[in-house]
């Protein structure tokens, strides 16, 4: 049940960050003429900090259990995985199947969805056994 609440939460600060995410884009995209893809990578950026402002404190709660330090690497690895994996599947879309950039980033952002709760959950906020909140 824990679990289930937490994916709540997850999906909760998803759509938050999916919405700095596409406001991003689409003022870079719609408003300013800026490149799909430099766009894309852009609104990633903003989305991602987000996320890790409030998973940190709502979804995981985990002020106290792991250092941010600790988080915080643990976030950017992530981050740097599901930023090229975004960019991947974003060119892939639009450039190899030609689909229009707003239903390639909607279906790309999916997939990150999807991806980045698993290596959150078991990874990024996880307290392992026998570590200290001071630890790095």
């Amino acid at each position: 049940m824990r679990a289930l609440g937490r994916f709540g939460r997850y999906g909760s600060v998803a759509l938050l960050s999916a919405g700095g995410d596409w406001a991003t884009f689409t003022v870079l995209v719609s408003l300013l003429g800026v490149d799909h893809l430099v766009s894309l990578m852009t609104a990633r950026v903003v989305g991602g900090v987000l996320s890790f402002v409030l998973n940190r404190h709502w979804t995981w709660g985990s002020r106290r259990q792991i250092a941010i330090t600790q988080q915080g690497r643990r976030f950017l690895l992530l981050y740097a995985f599901s930023y090229l994996l975004s960019v991947t599947l974003f060119c892939l879309f639009t450039g190899v199947l030609r689909l229009p950039p707003y239903p390639a980033k909607l279906i790309t952002d999916t997939a990150c969805f999807v991806v980045n709760f698993v290596v959150m959950h078991h990874y990024v906020f996880h307290a392992r056994r026998g570590m200290s909140g001071l630890r790095r």
